[in-house]
């Protein structure tokens, strides 16, 4: 981890995209005053399961993934974190220990706002209290779909849900990949094996080619929906 020059949040553009996009300027005094940047080398850890919060991570660039650990020392990816998201809110509020570790996929570049700003935030500003909400809301939503998705959706369908994503932010049909196998397996409720045998089953049939880190969509209107 490196500690970086502070990002200027009248100048940060995944702001716009996050729970602070509708705060004035004097209101984006408080995120400066208590604010550190950092940036995470891929692999590295922002914080543990079980870890105690302290205040708010902001993604700026990269992206994380938001995994839990079984008892059995089994990984279980909950979601992927990019640009915009914020990292911690529920138990930043209820006080709890984290349930799930933050880890970066890739080099990433975070704003940690200590809590102190935060609470002085919220003091002068109720309305991010309603951001807030709705982003608990909306995730308990996606919650929902991926559980409605595991049990309705094949394993190619999930798969293919998965590309879509990586899709939408890319500026050829060349997408990265920064996930193993066996974590695209994890994310998307299937076994590695399985994703494996997708993906050659694609590959065979024209529809795509995939390298170790890269997959060529060569006619994505073939895949499954």
């Amino acid at each position: 981890m490196e500690i970086k020059k502070s990002i200027d949040c009248n100048q940060c553009h995944p702001r716009h995209d996050s729970i602070f996009c509708d705060l004035a300027s004097g209101q984006l005094q408080y995120l400066k005053d208590y604010k550190l940047t950092k940036s995470y080398q891929k692999h590295e850890i922002v914080f543990h399961q079980g870890d105690k919060p302290h205040g708010l991570f902001c993604v700026f660039s990269g992206l994380i993934k938001i995994h839990r650990t079984s008892e059995g020392g089994k990984e279980h990816i909950v979601r992927l974190a990019q640009s915009g998201d914020v990292l911690g809110y529920r138990s930043f509020f209820s006080g709890e220990a984290y349930s799930a570790a933050a880890q970066a996929v890739q080099e990433s570049t975070i704003c940690f706002i200590e809590r102190k700003g935060i609470e002085k935030l919220i003091q002068t500003s109720p309305e991010l209290i309603y951001a807030l909400l709705s982003k608990v809301c909306g995730e308990l939503r996606e919650a929902e779909d991926k559980f409605q998705d595991l049990m309705e959706k094949t394993v190619d369908e999930r798969l293919s849900h998965f590309i879509a994503l990586f899709a939408k932010n890319a500026a050829n049909k060349t997408l990265s990949l920064p996930l193993s196998r066996e974590e695209i397996a994890s994310l998307i409720g299937a076994r590695p094996e399985t994703v494996i045998r997708v993906f050659s089953a694609w590959k065979e049939k024209g529809w795509i080619d995939v390298k170790a880190k890269s997959l060529t969509l060569l006619k994505p209107q073939l895949l499954p929906h």
